[in-house]
């Protein structure tokens, strides 16, 4: 199947069509994952996050060349984990500063 009859099936919601789509960007996902995670976020919950932003990104991407769908795709899942990060970052800070308590887990 090609990419747009993928990308086309993926936004009337059929399953099949969207796990084939991801399959295919997986490892762009994993990559981006594995780069949030050196700056100290779970790998897991970036992954989990990045896979969120994509099936997002399937739903609002609109064919307009130049712009490809690997390349808005690339450009979604890098900002999206861009503000994960920094709302990461803003909590980490406010907790060691002492403006904001941690939450504690019972």
């Amino acid at each position: 199947m090609k990419l747009k009859e993928l990308i086309n099936r993926a936004k009337q919601k059929n399953l099949t069509a969207m796990e084939e789509l991801f399959n295919q960007f997986k490892p762009l996902l994993k990559s981006r994952a594995k780069k949030y995670s050196r700056y100290g976020l779970e790998y897991d919950d970036v992954f989990q996050q990045a896979s969120i932003l994509f099936v997002l990104a399937v739903y609002n991407y609109q064919e307009k060349p130049p712009t490809t769908f690997a390349g808005y795709m690339k450009k979604r899942i890098d900002w999206g984990l861009w503000m994960y990060y920094r709302k990461y970052l803003k909590q980490k800070i406010e907790i060691t500063s002492g403006l904001k308590p941690k939450e504690s887990h019972q």
